[in-house]
């Protein structure tokens, strides 16, 4: 098994009007319908939706997937010429529970900058190169799934301002630790206000997969 995921959600079936009405049983959603352009097959460096809150309010909008560290200010996306080595090539779209808060890429997002990401499902993959079987995640009542993630912003030549999120992943459990050894951490709307405020505690979130709320889906 890869050591990273999720690398790939589906947001197929994820509408405006269902992700408002979650959202507005815990505050105002301050933004405008957007057009969340649905897609089965969601893959990193696309911009996806995400949630934030403001302390008034909700705030969504779209960014890229693969977190840019503001640190990255001043310095290019993407190789200024070919061979200058000088984009950025770290892997971001997912980020390690265990050092979220240590490490140089996330740890100020960790403590200033989270949010909350909504999916219809997510994949992993089984089996040798070649012959691959792809497994599609969801949960069993059918509602959204929210990814706990993490947002920055930076500035660069070539690609302007760059605004990025990451999704956080935890050891897997249960029925799910068949697929893979690792899991998204994904919330319960209980749970947003513990996640979105940096000042509390988040260990307890990030140990509970809980992989009765999900079901394997045909692919």
């Amino acid at each position: 098994m890869e050591t990273l995921m999720c690398g790939r959600f589906d947001t197929s079936h994820l509408y405006w009007r269902d992700i408002h009405e979650q959202l507005s049983g815990f505050g105002t959603v301050k933004t405008e319908p957007l057009n969340l352009a649905p897609d089965p097959d969601v893959r990193p460096t696309t911009p996806q939706l995400t949630a934030r809150w403001d302390g008034e309010g909700w705030q969504l909008e779209k960014m890229r997937w693969g977190l840019v560290p503001f640190w990255r200010n001043g310095k290019p996306l993407k190789d200024t010429v070919k061979g200058a080595d000088d984009g950025f090539k770290l892997t971001t779209f997912n980020c390690k529970v265990e050092t979220c808060h240590s490490a140089s890429t996330f740890r100020d997002a960790f403590a200033k900058r989270r949010c909350i990401v909504p999916a219809s499902a997510w994949y992993e993959w089984t089996g040798e190169k070649g012959a691959k079987v792809k497994h599609r995640f969801a949960r069993a009542d059918g509602r959204a799934i929210w990814f706990a993630g993490l947002w920055d912003r930076c500035a660069t030549p070539d690609a302007g301002e760059i605004r990025s999120f990451t999704i956080l992943t935890g050891p897997s459990a249960g029925w799910l630790s068949q697929y893979h050894d690792r899991a998204p951490v994904i919330l319960e709307p209980e749970e947003w206000s513990a996640w979105l405020d940096p000042a509390q505690d988040a260990e307890a979130l990030f140990r509970a997969v809980r992989p009765e709320r999900f079901e394997l889906r045909a692919a």
